[in-house]
């Protein structure tokens, strides 16, 4: 008999077991794959490390401490990674970082700009659930909604913003007007125009703390879980190699799998987890001579561009040992709910747009390596009418006693985001032993 099994070694999971771990409770992971932590995977490469899924967290105090507890320190982002850029008309805009530059960015018409500094006065929200579209340009226009918001969410969902969700996307943003009446009042009043946290990696890549994090952890790889029943007190997992017994299992798959996983359990309900959308990406390393590169973190480009990269990451401007020291590590996006085709292309259909879009925004002639990595179902998107999930997710634990359940499509996207919700979920498993 199992105190506690968790499905699913990616960061939600692991941090889970971690948590249970350190309070002397026993648990046990099941992970379908032979290595653990989904889509985070470090390349170690001609002298270049790069990841294949997420660059960075934003590692506010309590991911931090939680990061510190486990015995590793994490490496912060160099100082120009604040920099960051939109590329507009050909250029690399700087995003602005005060009121000043704000008012004096090119990113902006006059028009633009009024209409961002006229959001205190806004109209209200006629609609029950608005669309992060409806939403911007309700309140800042729909310049600022198209150089500005757009771009910066198909960096976070490489979502659409008419269709993701403000209510539950941005669910910051949507609470601020909630609240205060005004995103800019409340912004101000809770000092919160700015990201929160500092960026972090690990000294050899992300990997290296999904290797701290499972090394002391029973972790059973290789094991996909095929069906969850229940007889009397206690939970059967028919996994590909046995059968086990559990009085708790934490569910922290995918929502397609979770679908698949439940089928027998509770079919009605779980079906309707296989709905939720999953954005396509195809993420591109790219090693480049030195020269061509400006400081910052990167630059997003707005879809009227009419440009196939979503953004690009100077990922060896961002952390040490990245690159060669006579070379630079770029990671290029392409793809997304807006250009779910770009999944399809062959490789070197896809290198060849890539090194054209880069020759022309960049000026680089050569590139002295590339891996692409091909994620058919990359993020979550949380779409209009995404609330109905945290219904039947009650359902479904309020029904089976035991039954937990997490995964970035629910409690947010983030590593970050699945890492202060694995604290809310082991406290949801102690209260139940």
């Amino acid at each position: 008999m199992i105190d506690v099994a968790v499905v699913g070694g990616g960061i939600s999971g692991l941090s889970v077991a971690y948590r249970l771990k350190a309070e002397g409770i026993k648990v046990k992971v099941f992970e379908r794959e032979d290595q653990p932590g989904g889509s985070v995977r470090t390349l170690k490469i001609k002298g270049y490390i790069c990841e294949l899924g997420p660059q960075t967290v934003l590692a506010d105090k309590e991911v931090t401490e939680f990061i510190k507890s486990t015995g590793i320190e994490p490496v912060f982002a160099s100082e120009e990674s604040k920099i960051r850029y939109i590329y507009k008309g050909g250029k690399l805009i700087p995003v602005p970082l005060s009121p000043v530059s704000f008012l004096t960015s090119p990113l902006l018409s006059l028009k633009g700009k009024l209409c961002v500094l006229a959001e205190p006065i806004a109209r209200k929200r006629t609609k029950e659930e608005e669309s992060v579209a409806e939403f911007v340009k309700r309140r800042f226009g729909e310049e600022f909604l198209e150089n500005i918001v757009a771009p910066f969410l198909s960096g976070v969902y490489a979502g659409d913003p008419e269709r993701l969700s403000v209510k539950y996307a941005v669910k910051r943003v949507y609470e601020l007007e909630e609240k205060f009446g005004s995103v800019i009042k409340g912004a101000i009043k809770l000092k919160a125009l700015g990201p929160r946290g500092r960026l972090i990696s690990f000294r050899e890549g992300f990997y290296q703390f999904i290797e701290h994090l499972s090394q002391n952890l029973d972790i059973e790889l290789g094991s996909p879980v095929l069906n969850i029943t229940k007889k009397e007190d206690k939970y059967i997992i028919t996994t590909s190699k046995d059968k086990y017994e559990a009085k708790i299992v934490v569910l922290a798959v995918p929502s397609y799998s979770l679908a698949y996983i439940l089928r027998s359990l509770y079919p009605s309900v779980a079906e309707e987890f296989d709905k939720i959308e999953y954005a396509p990406l195809v993420v591109i390393n790219l090693g480049v001579e030195k020269g061509n590169i400006p400081p910052g973190f990167g630059f997003l480009i707005p879809r009227k561009e009419g440009k196939r990269i979503l953004g690009v990451i100077f990922s060896s401007h961002l952390f040490p040992g990245r690159s060669p020291e006579d070379k630079e590590l770029l990671t290029v996006y392409i793809g997304g709910a807006t250009d779910p085709e770009a999944v399809e292309l062959e490789e070197d259909e896809l290198l060849k747009t890539v090194k054209e879009e880069l020759r022309e925004i960049l000026g680089i002639e050569n590139i002295d390596f590339h891996h692409i990595k091909k994620w058919r179902k990359a993020i979550p998107q949380y779409n209009l009418g995404h609330g109905r999930y945290y219904e039947l997710r009650d359902d479904i634990e309020n029904n089976f006693k035991g039954i937990i359940i997490t995964g970035n499509f629910l409690d947010g996207v983030s590593m970050a985001d699945c890492i202060r919700n694995s604290k809310r979920i082991a406290e949801k498993v102690k209260a139940l032993k």
